[in-house]
This record gives structure tokens, C-alpha cells and sequence, in this order.
């Protein structure tokens, strides 16, 4: 959950609000899609007669949860895992549209060869006899095959859609490998279609600082895969109304592979907007005024309360709690 702040100057009344960005999460169901990926591994490429250190991500592709997530890493020479009992591991559960991480650790055999070499993942979302299976290529040595994969930007979300000035978002980006099929033959010689990952910076703009760091030593993409990557952004207090353009920058296995996207990101200066819905007129003894309270932000807002303070007069209440504005409501308050 996101936290938003917006404060508000506007006929003598000062605007304080605690907001925060709400995502409805589905329903749970079984039957769960896993997808699994190696996100990484260290060091890139491995080391003949060390360890490596491999990452493997799952995630629930389908509308309901996998109750009972299973994998099993079923290593081939060159490799064996560091402790047989490790082979087999369990999580539980994954939601929908959720991912669990699982690590292991491989030994390259001293006498191996450099080149890529497979690795087998088997995985079911319940328990039972069915397992579905996926190879995964390693590189081992320094005299392997070039990589020829190429990414392309898949996806941009922003939490929430909309940020206003002052506030905390995240921005998720996709990547994914185009490639197709593994290895590709260009005028005789065979290269592999990995996409390597040495560095990812998302670059800030004047109106948005980039509060993570670059992400290094990624490993590899393999063909078709794809990668999220998050990043914690701020918007400054006085950040323009409009579109702020951030840049990523990928760092790949050399410079042709080089890249650098366009982050389009959308900056609203209006939040919360305060109307006074009757001429604002007061008596020497009191009197009342009459305010319409509009949430004009994409996002919804919680906890909004309106705090009235103007010098020589008191207010009754001091302060008016409205509570949950969706996008567009609109409250009228009277003090």
C-alpha cells in the first residue's frame, strides 16, 4: 500500500490528509499456472571447479491460488547440488498473480567443459503424482557461446496510476527476451539467445527522484522469459502538472546490446479540491459555511479530514473527518 500526502491552502483552511492508494486483491481459487524462471545466477558465467548460486523464480500466472507449490532441481553433469536434501523444496501457497523465490547451490565439476549446460526443474502447484518439467541452460567458463538475445520494454505500472506531488509511488517494469528458440545460427557459427543483464538504473527527472539503486549482476533472460523490476520513487512538493520522463538504462553483454527506455510517468497537481458551495459570509456573532469537498485524484484516498483555521474565529467542529473518497466523490461539510 502506497502513502500519499497532499496538503491544501484554500480560503483560510488548511487541507490534512492521509492517504494511501487501495488494491483489491482476487478472490482465492485453485488452480494455479506456474511459470518458472531462473532469475539469476552467481557468478555469471560459472566457474569450473566452484560453486554457483542459482535463483529461481515461480509465479502463479493463474486466477486462483496453488495451494501446495513444489519444485525440485534435478542438476546433470556438470553440476550437483551441495546437498541432496536440498533438491526438493516447498513454500505452500502462491497467490494469484504472486511469485515465490527459491535458491540453490551448484558444484561445477573441475573437469567440466565451457559451453552451456542444462539443468532440469521440475514443479506442481498440489500435491500428487503430476510434475511438469523445464530445462535451463548455464554457461560454464569464459569461452562460451555470445549471447544474440534482445529485450524489449513489455509493461509500465505505476502504484498508484497517478502520483501527485509529495507523493511515494513504486514503478514495476517488465522486460522480456524476444528470442524464440535458444540458439540461432548467423553465417556458420552458433550463438545462444540469452539476454544478459549486467546493470538496470532507472534515471530520475526533475520532478521525481529514484529512491533504489541500480540492480547489477542479474544473470541472464532466456527466450521468451521476462523480468520484473521495482523501483521506489518520490515526487517533490513542487513537482509540474503533466507527464515526468524517467529513463531506464540496461547494461548488457556488450555495447551493441545496450538499451535505454522512455518512463513515462503522470504527475497531478489536484488532489483534493475544496468549493465553497454558498457565499462565504460571516455575522459579528457566528455564523455557518458550507464547503463541497471533491476528490479530483485517479486514486482513492482514506483517512481525509478538513481542519478549518482562521485567526480570531473558532470553528465547531475543529475538525471534520469524512473518511474513504473514491475518484470523483464528492462530500459536503458545513461548520
Amino acid at each position: 500500500m502506497t502513502q500519499s500526502t497532499a496538503n491544501l491552502l484554500r480560503y483560510l483552511f488548511v487541507l490534512t490528509i492521509l492517504a494511501s492508494a487501495i488494491t483489491i486483491a482476487p478472490a482465492t481459487a485453485a488452480g494455479g499456472a506456474l511459470k518458472v524462471d531462473i532469475t539469476r545466477y552467481e557468478p555469471y558465467p560459472a566457474e569450473i571447479g566452484k560453486y554457483v548460486d542459482v535463483w529461481v523464480n515461480v509465479k502463479n500466472m493463474g486466477g486462483g491460488t496453488a495451494e501446495d507449490v513444489t519444485i525440485e532441481l534435478m542438476p546433470k553433469y556438470p553440476f550437483t547440488l551441495d546437498s541432496s536434501s536440498n533438491a526438493r523444496q516447498n513454500k505452500g501457497s502462491i497467490g494469484a498473480d504472486s511469485s515465490a523465490m527459491y535458491e540453490y547451490r551448484l558444484f561445477v565439476a573441475s573437469d567440466a567443459k565451457p559451453g552451456a549446460h542444462e539443468i532440469t526443474i521440475r514443479y506442481q502447484g498440489d500435491e500428487g503424482p503430476t510434475w511438469s518439467e523445464k530445462d535451463f541452460e548455464i554457461k560454464v567458463g569464459t569461452d562460451t557461446l555470445d549471447s544474440r538475445g534482445t529485450l524489449k520494454l513489455e509493461a509500465i505500472k505505476t502504484d498508484p496510476e497517478v502520483l501527485i506531488p509529495g507523493d511515494e509511488g513504486t514503478v514495476t517494469i517488465t522486460l522480456t527476451n524476444t528470442a524464440s528458440q535458444y540458439a540461432v545460427t548467423i553465417n556458420g557459427k552458433d550463438y545462444d539467445t540469452n539476454a544478459q543483464l549486467k546493470e538496470i538504473e532507472l534515471i530520475g527527472s526533475d520532478g521525481i527522484v529514484v529512491t533504489t539503486g541500480s540492480y547489477q549482476n542479474m544473470g541472464v533472460l532466456g527466450p521468451d522469459d521476462s523480468i520484473e523490476i521495482s523501483y521506489n520513487v518520490r515526487v517533490s512538493d513542487d513537482a509540474a502538472d503533466g507527464t515526468e520522463h524517467l529513463n531506464l538504462a540496461l547494461t548488457g553483454s556488450s555495447h551493441t546490446y545496450n538499451a535505454k527506455w522512455n518512463i513515462p510517468i503522470r504527475v497531478e497537481i489536484a488532489g483534493i479540491k475544496i468549493i465553497p458551495s454558498k457565499p462565504l459570509k460571516l455575522a459579528c456573532d457566528g455564523g455557518k459555511i458550507e464547503f463541497d469537498v471533491a476528490n479530483t485524484h485517479s486514486s482513492m484516498f482514506t483517512s481525509v479530514s478538513i481542519e478549518p483555521r482562521a485567526e480570531g474565529i473558532t470553528f465547531t467542529p475543529t475538525e471534520y473527518f469524512i473518511g474513504t473518497m473514491e475518484p470523483d466523490e464528492l462530500f459536503t461539510i458545513e461548520f
